[in-house]
């Protein structure tokens, strides 16, 4: 594959079947966040309970998995693009500094918007903060061959399984953020590390190199290519996953049902991602990257708009829902105050009795993402006419 580094392209490129796919990933986001907030069952099962949950249910939260792994992969690929335009040194600067920003912003922006706790009592180190943590690593390597590139991002990927061994009940905090889902508690507050570097930044890197095939290779090879790798994976989850062994945090066992066994079995642990969790997630994602590329409709039209705002997007959806949520809350009967939270709204055991049925949540994901078309496209339309406001390109 021809690397790009050395052949920078200064005319801004964006590549649709890429902003179509993002603004899919993101309204399914949605689904998984009104579910939190506003689905009654969250309180009583988790989702992907062989035992209790249902497969209406399960879908419901299986789908959303898509998400995370296809925004941090797309992230790399957007990497690629910027890197094609910009000189080394400029390419540096904007990885370092947008990264430390969306850390800061996960950190509380996101976590106050999650929780709307005017002490900040809790700081949740969720996918943007992942996200920014690896574009930093990412400043210093994304210079290198994309052979080279793609084998490091393999050997995180599939070998980061090797320092599970080392996850105990009191890890350090450097290596709860390289490697383990943890709590931490201090005196200004706490720190949940939700979503570990590893192998998240493997993700990152492996979509920079699909930045690089999408502005090097001709389509037809570029979509071999993908063809090829999206297959590779999703052969490799069920093959991983069968063998229930090496790349599975999370075995699965035969249960009682039918249901209870698929529900097991398509549950890989995501926190953080394995191997089988992320060959299931982003080998359907490039197989469905080979199926869009000339797609134009109104719903990819529709798409495009959510997929090149997604900072903006994700910000205004998460105020949305939870400004949404405090007048159902107190007209169930919890209070105006019931949405003030201190922890994640799914693990309040005050909120037990709170919300709606499936039907409902799925009614008010579709109310939300339709009121959010008219102010992500006032923004999208916005950043295009005025491109010498650098710091647009920060949210």
């Amino acid at each position: 594959m021809e690397d790009t580094s050395s052949n920078p392209l200064k005319k801004k490129r964006r590549f649709e079947s890429l902003d179509i796919l993002k603004g899919l990933v993101m309204v399914i986001m949605v689904l998984d966040h009104v579910r939190d907030f506003f689905h009654a069952d969250v309180h009583t099962f988790d989702p992907a309970d062989p035992i209790l949950s249902n497969i209406p249910v399960f879908f419901t939260r299986w789908i959303t998995h898509f998400c995370a792994p296809t925004f941090v992969f797309l992230s790399g690929a957007s990497i690629a693009f910027v890197a094609s335009r910009k000189t080394t040194s400029e390419t540096r600067a904007f990885l370092l500094s947008r990264g430390c920003w969306l850390m800061f912003c996960d950190a509380f922006i996101v976590s106050f918007l999650w929780l709307f706790d005017l002490d900040f009592d809790l700081f949740i180190l969720g996918v943007i903060w992942v996200i920014g943590l690896a574009m930093v690593c990412s400043a210093f390597v994304f210079k290198l061959n994309s052979r080279i590139l793609l084998g490091l991002a393999l050997a995180i990927v599939v070998g980061h399984h090797s320092l599970d061994f080392l996850n105990h009940d009191n890890p350090s905090l450097l290596h709860a953020v390289l490697h383990q889902l943890w709590k931490f508690e201090f005196g200004f507050g706490a720190v949940f590390v939700a979503y570990p570097l590893l192998p998240w930044l493997g993700v990152m890197w492996g979509g920079i190199v699909l930045g690089r095939s999408c502005l090097t290779m001709p389509v037809d090879e570029r979509l071999r290519w993908m063809k090829r790798w999206g297959i590779t994976l999703t052969v490799g989850f069920v093959v991983v996953r069968l063998w229930s062994g090496y790349g599975n945090s999370d075995p699965w066992e035969i249960h009682p049902t039918h249901s209870g066994t698929l529900i097991d079995f398509f549950s890989p642990s995501k926190y953080p991602p394995s191997l089988a969790y992320l060959a299931m997630t982003l080998g359907p994602s490039m197989l469905i990257l080979t199926q869009i590329e000339n797609v134009k409709n109104q719903i990819s039209q529709w798409l495009m708009v959510f997929g090149k705002v997604p900072f903006f997007f994700y910000l205004i959806h998460l105020l949305a829902i939870h400004v949404f949520a405090i007048p159902i809350a107190a007209y169930q009967g919890f209070g105006w105050d019931a949405m003030f939270l201190d922890e994640f709204v799914s693990l309040d055991e005050s909120l037990s009795g709170y919300g709606f049925s499936l039907l409902g949540t799925y009614l008010i994901w579709a109310m939300l993402v339709v009121l959010l078309y008219r102010p992500s496209r006032w923004w999208m339309t916005y950043k295009r006419n005025h491109p010498e406001k650098i710091w647009l390109s920060y949210l």
